[in-house]
């Protein structure tokens, strides 16, 4: 243990991120595990000069984490505060992932209004970076926050609210821990729902064709193309082969619809590729982190053209990528930075292996979607510039005051940051 003045900042250790791709070793890591914690570490690292960055489960894909100053785990530091049944609010440490908060509120008879599909994030660095689940009634996670406490650059707590703290607020929302260290958030939750999910393949053609009757008709819907035979192997059902209409073997679409039922309704007889339960057992699946991942989110009304352009230019020129293409619709919400501030989005998330070549496709699907007003999701890859910001977002230049006005000597910034937010 080096000699500091809490006693809480260890020699640094080696990070290393849930794809692999992002690692460090800073100067010192800290393992909070209280407001207090949290507060002198914040303090010592402003007295050695250090800046400061924290992680929760590491599944970002870009370079949001990695510090040469000070780096803050959060991984134990993710207990359940409290919780307000009446009003259907629980206030949660910064290290509660994204399952273990669904799968407790399940006991206390509530929901999250909606998730995505991995479980296993930080709920922080889920609400940080804009994540998001499906469906045109349904906004970001960010959005399920309703209040925050954060530690300040001076080490001064903040307490920030959704009903008290108008513009800042919004601008906080999907602020990639760029306003200081959160030490508690409280989620705006739903009553407890099961969900009736329903998964089969189909032709591009059927799945496009009848995407808003669908997208109308559903909770939740969302698909993921398959360019190639391989692809398929890698979204199966639990147990058995998803039902197929498909006409062909390759370039088809992996249809799924979710849609909530009250949980005192009993469960309906299933049928083949279909599911039942709980939100926070059904919205989850399991995934290897074998991939490299862009996602943006098009303007919605211009998704099937992107769409269309990114499906011809995968065929035509790469015939060796089989990971599928995640499209998914979000509602339009009020924050700064996400990809959906003040925009319904269609989001397109393309993936390839962890080699090389893969980094000169996802470049040019970049290429493409840009060409669609596309914005993109912090906690993937992406190849933004402040030019391209200033282009995509109205507010881009009113969070950059804003973060500068908190934070004024950079504390929170990192080199990826730093180029895009300072």
């Amino acid at each position: 243990m080096l000699s500091t003045d809490t006693g809480l900042l260890e020699p640094g250790k080696l990070w290393v991120n849930w794809f692999g791709e992002q690692y460090f070793v800073p100067a010192y890591t800290a393992r909070p595990r209280s407001e207090e914690d949290v507060r002198a570490v914040v303090l010592a690292a402003r007295k050695l000069g250090l800046a400061i960055r924290a992680s929760g489960a590491g599944h970002s894909n870009p370079a949001v984490v990695p510090t040469p100053g000070v780096h803050v785990d959060f991984d134990g530091f993710n207990e359940v505060i409290s919780v307000d049944r009446e009003k259907l609010q629980v206030t949660v440490q910064p290290g509660i992932r994204v399952g273990e908060l669904s799968r407790y509120l399940r006991t206390v008879g509530m929901s999250l209004n909606n998730q995505g599909d991995i479980d296993t994030q930080s709920v922080t660095g889920a609400i940080m970076t804009a994540t998001h689940g499906a469906g045109v009634t349904l906004p970001c996670m960010s959005m399920q926050m309703i209040a925050a406490r954060i530690i300040t650059a001076e080490g001064d707590f903040l307490d920030l609210s959704q009903e008290k703290d108008g513009e800042l607020f919004k601008a906080f929302r999907a602020s990639i821990g760029l306003f200081g260290l959160i030490v508690s958030l409280t989620i705006q939750a739903v009553p407890s729902y099961n969900i009736h999910k329903r998964s089969w393949n189909t032709d591009v053609e059927d799945c496009i064709g009848g995407l808003h009757q669908r997208l109308a008709d559903n909770r939740t819907f969302w698909f993921f193309w398959l360019p190639r035979k391989e692809s398929a192997e890698l979204y199966v059902l639990p147990g058995g082969v998803v039902p197929s209409q498909a006409t062909r073997d390759h370039d088809i679409c992996h249809m799924r619809t979710y849609n909530a039922v009250p949980v005192d309704e009993p469960a309906p007889e299933l049928q083949p590729g279909e599911q039942f339960g709980h939100s926070s057992m059904i919205f989850p699946n399991p995934y290897i982190p074998n991939f490299r991942e862009i996602e943006y989110a098009v303007p919605f009304d211009r998704f099937e053209e992107a769409f269309a352009e990114v499906r011809e230019r995968f065929i035509a020129k790469y015939p060796q990528a089989i990971y599928p293409v995640e499209c998914r619709p979000v509602k339009a919400d009020d924050s700064y930075l996400s990809a959906y501030a003040e925009r319904a989005g269609y989001a397109l998330s393309i993936s390839g292996p962890l080699e090389h070549w893969t980094w000169a496709m996802l470049q040019e699907m970049d290429e493409i979607l840009d060409r669609y007003e596309a914005r993109p999701h912090w906690g993937k890859h992406h190849f933004m510039s402040p030019q391209r910001l200033e282009r995509l977002y109205p507010r881009y230049d009113a969070f950059k005051k804003i973060r500068r006005e908190i934070d004024p000597d950079g504390m929170f910034l990192n080199d990826h940051l730093r180029a895009l937010f300072a």
